[in-house]
């Protein structure tokens, strides 16, 4: 079984600097596991973005220490890509009453990139980290939807990193 293990720019957000107390218990959490998370490139694109401080951002130290990596950008000649990111798409946008149009495509990226490895038989086993829970939901059932229901689960990226802290981990 391969196990795909995806992360959106609000778990390193949550996570904070590399002093920090949360930052430093999912590397150890990714270390002990063998876990390397998988960020979408639209994800990756939002963190890495320096123009604010010119301090090389915590994802770039993650990935040179190899529990994150990078992906390639959804690849939409797959039709199941193209219909999941606009799926989540809607589902977001009637979860928060607002117009799809204003749905960032780093949220959807996640569920597409599922998409695309479940397809093509490259993953069988899906895990979504994120803090926000309308695009973790959608992700869920817009993939069951696809026949994928039993191999993605979705994990509250801010639970995630408290149940870490609370155990000593």
């Amino acid at each position: 079984m391969s196990t795909l293990t995806i992360a959106d720019t609000g778990l390193f957000v949550a996570m904070g600097q590399l002093s920090n107390s949360r930052y430093q218990a999912v590397r150890r959490f990714a270390r002990r596991n063998d876990v390397t998370f998988v960020l979408p490139s639209r994800v990756y694109e939002e963190l890495s973005d320096t123009e604010v401080d010119k301090q090389t951002p915590p994802v770039d130290t993650a990935i040179e220490e190899g529990w994150v990596s990078v992906s390639s950008p959804p690849d939409f000649s797959q039709p199941v890509v193209s219909r999941v990111m606009d799926g989540v798409q809607r589902y977001i946008a009637n979860a928060d009453d607002r117009s799809p149009d204003t749905i960032e495509r780093a949220d959807c990226a996640l569920a597409a990139l599922a998409a695309q490895r479940l397809s093509t038989g490259t993953a069988t086993e899906v895990y979504i980290y994120t803090t926000d829970i309308a695009a973790g939901e959608a992700a869920e059932t817009v993939l069951a939807s696809e026949g994928y229901g039993d191999s993605v689960t979705f994990v509250n990226g801010f639970r995630f990193i408290e149940d870490l802290r609370s155990t000593g981990n």
